[in-house]
């Protein structure tokens, strides 16, 4: 960990009254650089102002890739336009004074402006990435399958195109993160919340090649294959499951098929007609 630097106390003084152990959920304390539980073993720190709870130098996909990200998001070009424009402006209607939001998979930069009275936690598992996101009120590195909050703390969850980004080595091991996922939504999210999930859903005949062949790609790729794309079926179905008092409620965003636009945000001079893009933009809200 870092030497302690002027700010950090600010920020323990957060964690302390924000966050909670993964583990077992209770309470933390923060002495200069570490952060530690009360009633159990673990123990994090506090680097660079960021509450750090993975382990080790665990690394991520986007570690080295996060200014790409940013960029494209500020550009705002053709991907903006068919991922992100109408999504923020519906998301930013829902922010009400005094609200606790928590970001899972936020990066180094929100595509959306939260008002000054609302509080952002922001989680997300690359360092690099989190260390660069101004935007949050509590930057923390951590995983959505163990969210550092207290239960039903959270009135408005995002995942903001996340979901897809949390694999494993098979497609079973995908399920199985995707659905502690969904069970830590469940834990956190207050009764009269929201949850919403915006997410590429994939043509059929795309989910169903992407069901045989990822394992295989998987192997032969490694990391550099961090993305396995959710049908609306299996979607709807982890809400069914893990969030069974809440109702869904879906709205598709599509474009002209004609548009133009980088399908990969790490290659930004590839570019292809959305005719070609087998995968669409939509929102799942469950409401609590």
């Amino acid at each position: 960990m870092s030497d302690y630097l002027e700010g950090d106390s600010e920020i323990a003084l957060l964690i302390e009254r924000y966050l909670v152990c993964p583990l077992n959920h209770g309470p933390l304390v923060v002495r200069e650089t570490n952060i530690s539980c009360t009633t159990c073993g673990f123990r994090g720190g506090l680097r660079d102002g960021v509450a750090v709870f993975l382990e080790g130098d665990q690394g991520s996909f986007f570690d080295d890739k996060f200014e790409i990200m940013r960029h494209g998001l500020l550009e705002r070009g053709t991907e903006w336009r068919i991922c992100c424009e109408k999504q923020v402006a519906l998301l930013e209607k829902h922010f009400e004074p005094g609200q606790i939001v928590l970001d899972v998979g936020c990066g180094p930069y929100l595509p959306y402006k939260p008002s000054p009275d609302v509080f952002v936690i922001g989680l997300e598992p690359s360092f690099p990435s989190i260390r660069e996101n101004s935007q949050v009120n509590l930057p923390v590195c951590g995983s959505a399958t163990d969210i550092p909050v207290s239960d039903r703390s959270v009135d408005l969850a995002i995942a903001f195109y996340s979901i897809h980004h949390m694999v494993g080595k098979t497609v079973r091991e995908n399920d199985e993160i995707v659905q502690k996922a969904f069970a830590e939504f469940a834990r956190v999210v207050k009764p009269g919340g929201s949850l919403f999930v915006f997410e590429m859903t994939p043509w059929r005949p795309f989910a169903a090649l992407q069901q045989i062949v990822w394992n295989r790609a998987r192997r032969l790729l490694g990391g550099k294959l961090d993305m396995y794309f959710r049908s609306a079926r299996s979607m709807s179905e982890l809400g069914r499951m893990a969030l069974p008092n809440a109702s869904l409620a879906t709205t598709d965003y599509r474009c002209s098929p004609f548009e133009v636009f980088p399908p990969i945000f790490s290659l930004p001079r590839l570019r292809i007609p959305k005719l070609l893009y087998p995968l669409e933009a939509r929102l799942y809200k469950w409401q609590f």
